[in-house]
């Protein structure tokens, strides 16, 4: 049972009161402890907002740097541009020249690393190894997880001009870990990022010797320090900071914490460069990675880190040798083998700095740069230490330099120079397979960062733009899916004034003009008036630069004319090839660029591998191919084969040249089954250069393709096989024996039925026949050796005359 509640008292009267000073001091202490606890509580409950938002802040700031998102001085990892492996299936001729390129020596049979049997084709390679993951950008099918080795084509160094490479903790070894905590953190495993004895320490000695000489840091505020990038010398900065410590230290962890610091410290100077991080600062100081570092020299890195421009074992090796016998002899103290601190002891200091290496390819290395910068945030391009591996081919890229070089200056010679500067050749090489770009040539580039007129470099593309013009017209299909149009197509081919130009009157070179002229024919020979008339009835320039932007040409400055049809734009070189390789794959458009894959220091892809994009049929793309093939083998680019005794390039090849106004700017871009290639020649201040593009740049172009395809099997263009007709070039239809016939290609089944009706009369007896400059300059040296005249071959001057030249 519940107790009884006791009986209600009653309370007696109340006694009045009187309001005293005691009393008064009584409620008025009672009033200040209620607002102080208030005033208490109220700081808690601030306090713990104010560190759980610096808490917040502090994980998000550090996460951001791990996704290497953010990119600042004490935190900015540069790029690295590697070229591509070479396979170890490549034909034996080949792989040999792969490992000239690689600087490998010659060993019957190889044994170590970096050894090669020419013979045999035996090789020792040196690595080779992509990251996991990542496959090498070479023929499809290729499976090898070992390949020659790629080469370091440069550094993409940002604006905080820091060396860093990123150090994963695993590959540190355990003498720099010893080093580091002995020399910075002693107590580092048993704070939790703050260490309050340190820091009393640091204010006695401060406080004795009335200056900041010690800061009491531990490695966790280190970390803070340079991640915050707040370096100021303030109570408030290491209040935020400690508080900042603690937060980092219980999100990382002990671990995490010696992970970002392995690669914060800065480490010494290279020029205006500065060595940051333990890795990057190994391979300069001594040029090995920090994973192979002894005893001797991880302290020595450890010991200069309070002042690096005073102890830097490359400029003040005995000051270095000091601190670093210091701090060995702490380690011993604290445990470590003495008798390897002894040994350690009795090695050098000293340092021979390793600097970069220089730039091999800088327009490679540009034009690598010039994409990341267009694709990735520029944190990511300088700050989050990319390893890009391009498309680049060394050997490839060595031969495109050595032969470009050697035949410009040749032909040069042959047609004399015209301009202030001399006669110059800028390309670009793409790999069909892949659609990346495998070389760049320009010559006159000396740094990076220069202007690159491989890729940057617009001037008018003459003719060599109107396979654009028939792909437009062949891209248009009909509901079974073929092109309208058939390679037979007539269209008129006398001079005539377009309406709606304003009296644009365009000719045809050499006066070569008929009724009306086969698409085949118009292209073969580059009829001005077959290219202006398919474009008007394919709907003018506007379809045009349309069709231009689906093949990323950069249009923006092209006019809405019907010149276009004959080359009235400025294009790149780079355009031009990416033209040539849609047409070559099938209408596949490749992404033209350098780069492969591209991952950063956490192993992240930033860059995949590239994709394709259908912009055209394969049928279409099959016309296109074997009209420029046409070019070649019949048309104005038949020189491709060579010319002066030079062979050039004899397997399977398409093309197109181009000759801008007054001969100022000269073109070539096509394909063989391996390669698509553009060409462009001139001077850097625009001047006559002496002859056409089929005089000159198609020759270089077949000499080009000559030596890059050295040692390959010259291979077959693939995609739908069509048939070859031989047909009337004026009607399209199956020649009488009075017609000029031309080879036109057709699918399956759509060659033109019945035959010319025309009677063509033949060709004046007076009419001269076509001359190359090559062939004129034969039969002028003929002439002259009949007539028993000695003397050099004559060159045509910059007035089409021709007169003896020096030295050809």
């Amino acid at each position: 049972m519940p107790s009884p509640r006791p009986p209600p008292t009653v309370s007696p009267p109340p006694r009045p009161t009187r309001r005293t000073t005691a009393g008064a001091g009584r409620w008025i202490r009672l009033a200040l402890l209620g607002v102080l606890g208030g005033v208490g509580v109220g700081a808690a409950t601030w306090g713990t907002l104010q560190w759980t938002s610096l808490a917040d802040e502090t994980v998000a700031m550090v996460e951001a740097h791990l996704a290497y998102d953010v990119s600042h001085p004490g935190w900015s990892f540069p790029a690295r541009i590697w070229s591509a492996s070479a396979n170890l299936d490549e034909p034996r001729e080949r792989l040999v020249a792969q490992a000239r390129v690689r600087g490998y020596a010659t060993a019957c049979p190889p044994v170590h690393p970096g050894e090669i049997c020419p013979e045999t084709g035996e090789v020792v390679p040196r690595g080779g190894r992509f990251p996991e993951g990542v496959q090498p950008p070479g023929r499809s099918g290729w499976t090898r997880p070992v390949a020659l080795e790629p080469l370091l084509v440069g550094v993409l160094v940002g604006p905080d001009a820091e060396i860093r490479e990123h150090l994963p903790l695993a590959d540190a070894p355990p003498a720099l870990l010893a080093a580091i905590l002995t020399a910075e953190d002693e107590g580092f495993r048993s704070h939790h990022g703050v260490n309050v004895r340190g820091l009393l320490r640091a204010s006695w000695v401060n406080l004795r010797g009335r200056e900041l000489r010690q800061g009491g840091s531990t490695l966790t505020m280190q970390v803070v320090r340079a991640l915050g990038g707040d370096r100021r010398r303030s109570l408030r900065r290491k209040l935020v900071e400690m508080a900042a410590a603690l937060a980092v230290d219980r999100h990382l962890g002990k671990d995490g914490v010696l992970q970002v610091y392995l690669d914060v410290p800065y480490l010494g100077q290279a020029g205006d460069l500065s060595i940051c991080g333990f890795q990057a600062a190994a391979r300069y100081y001594w040029g090995v990675d920090a994973r192979d570092l002894d005893l001797a020299r991880a302290a020595t890195l450890a010991a200069i880190l309070p002042a690096p421009g005073r102890f830097a074992p490359d400029i003040h090796p005995e000051e270095a040798r000091a601190r670093r016998d210091q701090l060995l002899a702490r380690m011993a103290r604290a445990g470590w083998d003495p008798a390897e601190v002894a040994e350690a002891m009795q090695a050098p200091a000293a340092a021979s700095p390793h600097p970069l290496p220089a730039v091999r390819w800088p327009a490679c290395l540009q034009a690598t740069r010039a994409w990341l910068e267009a694709n990735l945030p520029a944190p990511v391009v300088y700050g989050s230490g990319l390893e890009v591996f391009t498309a680049l081919d060394p050997f490839v890229q060595e031969v495109t330099d050595r032969v470009l070089g050697e035949k410009v200056a040749f032909l040069e010679r042959a047609v004399g120079r015209h301009g202030p500067d001399p006669l110059q050749a800028a390309g670009v090489l793409l790999d069909l397979d892949t659609g990346l770009v495998v070389a760049v040539h320009d010559p006159r580039m000396r740094s990076s960062t220069d202007f690159n007129r491989a890729t940057q470099l617009r001037r008018q593309s003459g003719s060599a733009i109107k396979p654009l013009v028939y792909g437009l017209a062949f891209s248009r299909v009909g509901p079974d899916g073929h092109p309208l149009l058939s390679t037979a197509h007539t269209l008129p081919n006398t001079p005539r004034t377009f309406p709606g130009t304003h009296g644009w009157r365009p000719l045809n070179v050499g006066d070569d003009y008929s009724p009306t002229s086969t698409l085949a024919m118009g292209l073969a020979w580059s009829q001005n008036i077959v290219a202006a008339s398919l474009l008007e009835e394919q709907g003018g320039p506007e379809a045009l630069i349309d069709f231009a932007r689906r093949l990323r040409f950069d249009t923006r400055g092209w006019p809405v004319e019907m010149g276009l049809a004959l080359g009235q734009a400025e294009v790149s070189p780079l355009e031009m090839a990416r033209m040539a390789a849609t047409f070559a794959r099938g209408g596949r458009l490749p992404e033209a660029r350098t780069v492969f894959v591209a991952r950063d220091a956490s192993g992240w892809v930033r860059v995949g591998p590239p994709r394709d994009e259908r912009v055209t049929s394969e049928e279409s793309a099959a016309i296109m191919r074997e009209l420029m093939r046409l070019v070649t083998t019949y048309g104005t680019a038949y020189t491709v084969k060579g010319v002066a005794g030079q062979p050039g390039w004899s397997g399977p090849a398409m093309g197109k040249t181009g000759t801008s106004d007054d001969e100022k700017d000269l073109w070539f871009t096509g394909a063989t089954p391996r390669y698509a290639g553009a060409l462009w020649m001139g001077y850097e201040t625009p001047a006559r250069v002496g002859g056409t593009a089929g005089d000159l740049v198609a020759p270089l172009w077949g000499w080009w393709m000559r030596a890059v395809m050295d040692g390959l099997d010259p291979g077959a263009f693939g995609g739908p096989v069509l048939e070859r007709r031989a047909i009337c070039t004026q009607t399209g239809l199956a020649g009488n024996p009075t017609c000029r016939l031309i080879g036109a290609p057709f699918l399956p089944g759509t060659a033109p039925r019945g035959t010319c009706p025309l009677e063509h009369p033949p060709p004046p007896p007076d009419e001269v026949p076509f001359e190359n400059l090559w062939q004129r300059k034969a039969r002028l040296a003929g002439e002259r050796e009949a007539a028993g005249e000695a003397g050099p071959v004559p060159v045509r001057t910059e007035d089409g005359d021709f007169v003896p030249q020096p030295g050809v």
